[in-house]
């Protein structure tokens, strides 16, 4: 595995653990992400959701992040409102007819040392209203 994902798989597991969850009353869905570079890895609090520790890329161009869960269903979300929210913007399989948006907060920066070259670590929480998540 590249050393960036092991990287951001790492930093995913110590969030889940050492972040509270932080959701809003409208919220069914709740969840952390890390994203190390363009990779990002997010948590679902609902563990035995499909979408718990899916692996995504994010294009800084068209701020869609591309997820894939641990059975190759994906889903993209379109981040906006200068990144405090996102929206679900199309999916495949299981998250085709999945209807999703919400808040996105960016709780914790650090820096990761890859090979010599320094790389900022983001640390947030998300939540929101999702449907067939």
């Amino acid at each position: 595995m590249h050393t960036t994902k092991k990287l951001a798989c790492l930093g995913a597991l110590a969030a889940c653990f050492a972040l509270p969850s932080v959701g809003r009353a409208a919220d069914n869905c709740t969840g952390q992400w890390v994203q190390v570079g363009t990779t990002v890895v997010s948590l679902n609090d609902n563990r035995n959701a499909p979408s718990h520790m899916a692996i995504g890329v994010w294009d800084p161009k068209t701020l869609h992040t591309i997820y894939r869960d641990k059975e190759g269903d994906t889903w993209t979300d379109e981040t906006v409102s200068g990144g405090s929210a996102w929206k679900r913007i199309s999916g495949t399989g299981k998250y085709a007819n999945a209807k999703a948006s919400g808040w996105s907060r960016t709780s914790r920066t650090e820096v990761a040392d890859q090979g010599g070259v320094l790389m900022p670590v983001y640390i947030g929480d998300w939540g929101g209203n999702c449907s067939g998540h």
